[in-house]
């Protein structure tokens, strides 16, 4: 079960949740030194599965950048960006959880993307974080689908938002540009349980 800590964050956070074994974490642009230490250290791992980036971007003073834009978004609730880390490891960043294009009125979703790092890899650790961070916005947001596109040859994506609930709903032909070019997502959705249909 996550506990929730939107009072009581990080010194570099706005925002936090907690798991089991986890922290994630809305930052502020003076945790930057964490973030760019954990993409300097994946570059070469998330680099399929990634845009590409100009050299600038494994920059803390561009990542600063990055992380004044999240916190703004977060401000004005049209995305929520968690860095993870471990309970008892509050300076090593192991991966990055967003919920972006947050849309309200009729349509009231969200799309998800994450990632994480290549020595944390088949520990659970995403599984944790995405279910915590699901019942975060199903719970504070009021979202009622979240969407996860994925590319079809990313086995363990998949693998993740299976545990976690989500439904292959189709599949959405040239969606995202990744490592260069646009290529094919499978969609897959969760709902929200406790939101009724309307009548």
């Amino acid at each position: 079960m996550a506990r929730f800590e939107i009072d009581k964050p990080d010194k570099h956070a706005v925002a936090a949740i907690r798991t089991d074994r986890l922290v994630l974490s809305v930052y502020k642009p003076s945790a930057a030194y964490a973030v760019t230490d954990y993409l300097v250290r994946n570059r070469a791992f998330h680099k399929e599965f990634s845009q590409r980036q100009k050299e600038i971007y494994y920059t803390e003073k561009e990542q600063k950048r990055y992380m004044r834009y999240d916190l703004k978004m977060f401000n004005e609730s049209t995305q929520v960006g968690f860095w993870i880390t471990k309970i008892g490891e509050p300076e090593r960043v192991i991966g990055r959880l967003s919920f972006y294009g947050i849309l309200g009125g009729a349509m009231n979703s969200t799309f998800v993307g994450y990632h994480l790092d290549e020595n944390e890899q088949g520990k659970g650790y995403m599984k944790e974080a995405l279910l915590a961070g699901c019942e975060f916005m199903f719970q504070y947001y009021r979202i009622h689908r979240i969407e996860a596109d994925i590319l079809p040859r990313n086995e363990r994506s998949i693998s993740v938002v299976n545990k976690c609930g989500f439904i292959k709903m189709g599949y959405n032909v040239r969606f995202m540009e990744i490592d260069g070019r646009y290529q094919d997502h499978v969609m897959y959705v969760k709902l929200n349980p406790k939101v009724e249909n309307v009548t």
